[in-house]
């Protein structure tokens, strides 16, 4: 099978292709239980730029719900948010609103028109509801790199980020296999859409969760991102770690979970109420 970054495995097993959407529509019928759900809300004009929100049916911060946004790989040209329906309603379980965007995708359209429309998401959440002070992305491959570059681009948007199997610096895939990089990016775009490449003066803390053996993108983006900025760079290597982060399975789903403790931390989720807690009566 050719290698192709940053996309996902072509689709000659549509038979498993399908099988997994109905897992994940499965998995996450059940874990958003009692869960607001809005499938199809649109933040931009196009069709292709629309939002999914799940939120708990619980009293909301006063402030506003701390959120997340989740960012779908697919090397820019393809993918789709259903990637996130079985992980956002976990998230939402933490006391977050979970947002999955969908984007412009390429081709036909052409950079820097995903990471307007990631930005585009950002600010159409900042007028709702949530708490803008905390809303952190979450992206995976192509949708890692466009999490940190957004939250390069409006560091005073952006609390933290989570980027996962995340390309760095595209300069490295330009030409390699069946790369999809050159079908979005001009050769004069790579520098100035690497996030390694890109300057800022006070980034957001990052979290790059890398398999070490990830045949996709490979282990040296993180590692030379999370050594050019110490400061606001962590880097959690999962041993034998593949692209998508399902194998191996123990140490994926421990280095899963560790990420989410970590945004949660970063996030210092306020105190909230619930409309289930029995309230005990103030005493005169």
């Amino acid at each position: 099978m050719v290698k192709n970054p940053l996309v996902h495995v072509p689709a000659a097993w549509p038979v498993l292709a399908r099988m997994n959407d109905l897992r994940r529509q499965a998995v996450g019928r059940v874990r958003s239980v009692d869960m607001i759900r809005w499938d199809d809300i649109g933040y931009g004009d196009d069709m292709s730029q629309r939002l999914k929100l799940w939120e708990l049916n619980d009293l909301c911060p006063r402030d506003g719900w701390p959120t997340v946004l989740l960012l779908h790989g697919g090397g820019w040209v393809e993918g789709s948010a259903d990637e996130f329906e079985s992980f956002a309603p976990r998230l939402v379980r933490k006391g977050l609103m979970a947002g999955a965007v969908a984007y412009r995708l390429g081709p036909e359209h052409r950079w820097p028109t995903q990471l307007e429309d990631v930005l585009g998401a950002i600010a159409f959440l900042r007028e709702q509801q949530v708490d803008t002070s905390r809303i952190a992305l979450w992206g995976h491959s192509a949708g890692g790199h466009l999490a940190m570059m957004a939250a390069l681009a409006r560091p005073d948007w952006v609390r933290c980020v989570v980027a996962v199997g995340a390309p760095s610096d595209l300069r490295e895939l330009q030409g390699v296999g069946a790369s999809t990089v050159d079908m979005v990016f001009d050769e004069d775009q790579l520098e100035g859409a690497s996030p390694l490449c890109v300057p800022c003066e006070a980034p957001p803390p990052m979290l790059l969760v890398h398999g070490q053996l990830d045949p996709v993108c490979d282990i040296s983006h993180a590692r030379a991102h999370a050594a050019a900025r110490p400061d606001t760079v962590t880097l959690r290597e999962v041993p034998d770690g593949d692209h998508g982060l399902r194998w191996p399975p123990r140490a994926c789903a421990r280095a899963k979970r560790e990420a989410i403790a970590w945004m949660v931390e970063q996030m210092d989720l306020p105190q909230r109420g619930s409309k289930w807690r029995r309230r005990k009566k103030k005493k005169r």
